[in-house]
């Protein structure tokens, strides 16, 4: 194994993994700044584009991030899962300038671009970060997960600030000029590159210091498919996280709208918009102690509920119990759920398949997204909050419960199978 020969390495010569560490924080900070999620719904509506057509190109985005989250995946596998976060950064870039000619054609060209960059993201990103906490822990991959899930959060609560600065400066930026924000995010795509490639080859590419020979896609792509189908941990793993992560963003996208219909004033919801942030970042500290204190099988059941009560809470028509349903409940069950599944992902995951059986948990949700989004959107317009947060309680609880019982009926016929091979 070429990770396992180069943990060895490090057991025999000291590695700056610190400063690479430090590399890698700095890369995803840069990335972070979105100085345009703010603003490029209000740009879009200023240049006569509505809601729904809007929404059309939301669509859009997750229908490329979906299509293109296993290529990307074995494209990080096979090709360097450093060469796929730089290719993250030059799409991001690309698909930034298109917002400064806002014509349809290139509107749709930006927010396709726009998917397929996230999906190079994908399991790369993780995946760079699982290997650099080996080269702290080496051979004991009991420390590595620990490790690796603080580190997590860690880079988890740098992303949140990130965002929360970079929203803030947008909005300055616009003020100054409309097309400014579009400008600046350019500018830090492009800057990003730089702490990218500090990383060292043997992080960030693991199998290509011994593989030479000709890379086999589709030969790949099948190895992912069958670890993930021979093991049940991984599919409910996979399963669980696209069910709870699209519930979850879905809501947060159309929760502003609720309250401002509960009677907050647009300054209270920019407020309240910020506390879930401040929310989410606590809970992602957290997330590590808890990680050590419960086991797995209780962890990850016991967020789902906890999702479940957040959407129940929120139907409530009284409004500090809505608000504490989603600032409370709501984010901890996504800021907790998302590094445990990370966590046991990648510890179950081989290396030489990890980036893509992660883009598989990415590709889950980006499916899912395009399912419950339009369905969400319908159902508002022909219903009330009340009905819509009631029937995604029910999809949440079904999903869940189907999740559970596939992956007993798997696990069931493989020890079946094992038995009789015996």
């Amino acid at each position: 194994m070429i990770e396992s020969s180069a943990l060895s390495e490090s057991l025999t010569q000291p590695l700056p993994w610190r400063r690479w560490l430090v590399a890698f924080f700095c890369y995803n900070g840069t990335m972070r700044l979105l100085f345009t999620s703010a603003i490029w719904m209000i740009y879009l509506a200023s240049h006569g584009y509505s809601p729904f057509m809007i929404g059309l190109l939301e669509m859009t985005f997750h229908l490329a991030k979906f299509v293109a989250e296993v290529p990307t995946g074995i494209f990080a596998d096979l090709l360097g899962r450093r060469k796929s976060l730089i290719v993250y950064c030059l799409l991001g870039a690309i698909e930034t300038l298109f917002f400064l000619m806002p014509t349809l054609p290139f509107l749709f060209i930006s927010f396709a671009l726009s998917g397929i960059s996230y999906a190079f993201l994908g399991g790369a990103n993780e995946a760079v970060l699982w290997t650099l906490t080996g080269y702290a822990a080496p051979g004991d991959v009991q420390q590595q997960s620990a490790r690796y899930s603080r580190l997590l959060s860690m880079t988890l609560m740098l992303s949140v600030v990130s965002e929360m600065t970079g929203t803030t400066l947008g909005g300055y930026l616009g003020n100054m000029m409309q097309t400014l924000p579009f400008i600046c995010r350019t500018i830090v795509c492009l800057l990003a590159i730089i702490p990218l490639l500090l990383l060292p080859k043997s992080a960030t590419e693991p199998q290509q210091a011994t593989v030479h020979e000709r890379p086999h896609p589709l030969l790949h792509l099948k190895e992912g498919v069958r670890v993930v189908w021979h093991s049940p941990r991984l599919l409910g793993l996979i399963l669980i996280s696209g069910l709870v992560e699209s519930c979850g963003t879905t809501i947060y996208f159309f929760v502003q709208l609720q309250f401002h219909n509960l009677g907050f004033a647009l300054s209270s919801i920019g407020i309240i918009m910020a506390i879930s942030s401040l929310s989410q970042c606590a809970f992602t500290a957290l997330a590590p102690y808890l990680m050590r204190r419960l086991a797995v099988r209780l962890l990850i059941p016991t967020c789902v509920l906890c999702q479940l009560g957040g959407i129940l809470l929120m139907i409530a028509p009284n409004a500090i119990v809505s608000l504490f349903g989603f600032l409370v409940l709501l984010q901890a069950s996504s800021a907790i759920l998302y590094p445990t599944i990370s966590t046991r992902l990648n510890e179950d995951s081989p290396e030489a398949q990890r980036a893509m059986v992660l883009s598989f948990e990415t590709g889950m949700f980006s499916l899912a997204m395009i399912v419950l989004f339009p369905l969400f959107g319908l159902g508002l317009t022909n219903s009330s909050y009340s009905a819509v947060y009631s029937w995604t309680a029910a999809a949440l609880l079904g999903g869940s419960i189907a999740s559970y019982l596939l992956v007993r009926i798997r696990t069931a016929v493989l020890v079946r199978r094992s038995s009789h091979s015996d």
